[in-house]
């Protein structure tokens, strides 16, 4: 069974795709225009960890990616011996189980009838109370049964103590910081100060969270504490954002891609050959199915390599001036 693993690192995507057979793991790996292909013979007591390693370190991979990796191989481990203890825990119960079971029923019905028939011979009452008191030890040894059963294989209850629990630490560690009034030049400045003190291969869209939004925790110690604002930040051009546009930069990502790769395709911009402002062009973009839908925001190609932003031109140059 093949798993594969996908890293956006900045305007470079990251693929590792991962095959674990029983005498070899075959290795697929991409990074930009960089393409690797390996097959791993398993011939020593090594982990699958340790096959990986030299690979990763022969070829470069982020950080991030090993990051991946290694908790996906941590979390199958767990996963297998996991189940391979509830697996041991159910044969065992159940084989004391149904020793336990049958000895409960046999001695409950044993017991019952002994009752049964010495109460016949003191009152004369043959064979009634025998049979009588027979079908109860058969009725109270299936009801015991049953209750073992309910006791010994009910679910587990969830540990609302710990949950608790992990929601304080949670806490806890966001008041480490103190709340702080921050403004975007201020995160723009972290940012790019967090980013040089990255290591090589690694980049600051490790700090971008699924919503686009910045994770302060990571900044905390370079601001002085938490922003009382959340701040956004594209993750394909590192253009930040306020919570009033934070919608901005998710199409700013699509579009961004949808035009790398018609640039790809094609070797132009998706524009209007005499646009001055170079909008991007969605109908082409639409056309050849990179965008599914067209985006609210306005967007333009900058000079820089095929970036767009979402300031016009004009706009731009007069922002640029005044600083």
């Amino acid at each position: 069974m093949k798993h594969k693993f996908t890293k956006y690192l900045g305007r470079v995507t990251e693929n590792l795709e991962l095959g674990f057979e029983e005498k070899y793991i075959y290795i697929h790996y991409t990074k930009g225009k960089t393409e690797k292909t390996a097959c791993i013979l398993k011939n020593n007591d090594k982990t699958k960890s340790e096959y990986l390693e030299s690979f990763f370190e022969e070829n470069k991979v982020s950080e991030e990616m090993k990051k991946e990796v290694r908790k996906f191989l941590n979390n199958e481990k767990n996963f297998n011996d996991q189940h391979w203890n509830e697996f041991s825990n159910f044969l065992m119960k159940t084989l004391s189980l149904n020793m336990v079971f049958g000895l409960t029923i046999a001695l409950t019905v044993f017991g019952f009838y002994k009752l049964g028939f010495f109460l016949d011979a003191q009152f004369d009452f043959q064979p009634w109370l025998t049979v009588i008191f027979t079908f109860i030890g058969i009725g109270i040894g299936g009801l015991t049964g049953y209750v073992m059963v309910q006791k010994y294989f009910k679910k587990p209850v969830k540990d609302i103590s710990q949950k608790d629990f992990d929601i304080e630490r949670v806490q806890k560690e966001t008041n480490d910081h103190p709340i702080i009034d921050v403004t975007i030049d201020q995160v723009r400045k972290a940012v790019r100060q967090f980013s040089d003190n990255l290591p090589k291969g690694v980049y600051r869209t490790i700090i971008v969270q699924d919503d686009n939004s910045i994770d302060f925790k990571q900044l905390a110690n370079i601001l002085g504490g938490i922003p009382s604002n959340r701040y956004y930040m594209s993750k394909e051009t590192y253009d930040l954002f306020e919570e009033k546009d934070k919608k901005i930069p998710v199409e700013m990502d699509m579009v961004q891609k949808a035009v790398d790769l018609f640039v790809k395709e094609h070797k132009e911009y998706p524009m209007l050959r005499f646009d001055p402002n170079r909008r991007v062009n969605y109908y082409q973009l639409l056309q050849e199915k990179h965008l599914k839908s067209a985006p609210e925001t306005q967007f333009y190609i900058t000079e820089l390599d095929g970036l767009i932003t979402h300031i016009k031109p004009e706009k731009r140059k007069m922002e640029n001036s005044s600083h």
